[in-house]
């Protein structure tokens, strides 16, 4: 158990803090990337997450003409990943098919267990029985088709306020983590942006 606790916990660090207390970004840039990378790593897009925080740069930077950060976007996407995947999967298909049963959009509540779901994904992904082609075939019918429009429903529930929250707290945190930084260099604030900021 120790050494699980001792891999999630470098996890977290090397992939989400460690970016962020790296970024140069302006603050507004690092919480918007950070919130922007949340809010898709809480939608069920498992392995084009990365790639959709890219086109969503990409469609900032030159149609928006708005700048995050994407080193920090890309990191945060790491929320989902081996250890949390099959918990927020079935969080999201379990919330999109109540929601959706109780206005009137969708059928009774999907009559999934988490262990069922959890046997049904694990078996998708089985190795042994399948091939790369067939696994990433089998998981996107399961969990697109299958699944995919109360599980993606039911996701928002999470991201949008999630990422709004992302945002607030980083701001607030990366403000006073760099103004105790430029501190310890002797500087204030203001010189401390003017010389390592990115601009």
């Amino acid at each position: 158990m120790k050494y699980l606790y001792q891999i999630i916990k470098k996890h977290v660090y090397v992939n989400l803090i460690k970016p962020l207390l790296a970024s140069v970004s302006p603050i507004h840039e690092t919480a918007l990337g950070s919130a922007i990378g949340l809010f898709v790593g809480l939608t069920p897009t498992a392995g084009v997450q990365m790639w959709i925080v890219l086109l969503i740069w990409l469609g900032f930077k030159y149609f928006l003409k708005l700048r995050f950060d994407l080193v920090v976007g890309t990191a945060i996407v790491w929320v989902s990943n081996p250890f949390t995947i099959f918990f927020m999967y079935y969080g999201f298909l379990a919330t999109g098919s109540t929601f959706l049963s109780l206005t009137g959009f969708g059928s009774d509540p999907l009559d999934l267990s988490y262990t069922t779901f959890y046997h049904q994904l694990s078996q998708i992904l089985d190795s042994n029985q399948y091939n790369n082609i067939e696994i990433i075939f089998n998981g996107l019918k399961f969990l697109l088709v299958d699944l995919g429009y109360p599980m993606l429903i039911g996701s928002l529930f999470y991201a949008i306020p999630c990422s709004i929250l992302c945002y607030l707290m980083i701001n607030r945190y990366l403000t006073r983590y760099r103004k105790r930084k430029a501190k310890k260099m002797g500087l204030n604030y203001e010189q401390w942006r003017e010389l390592f900021e990115r601009k």
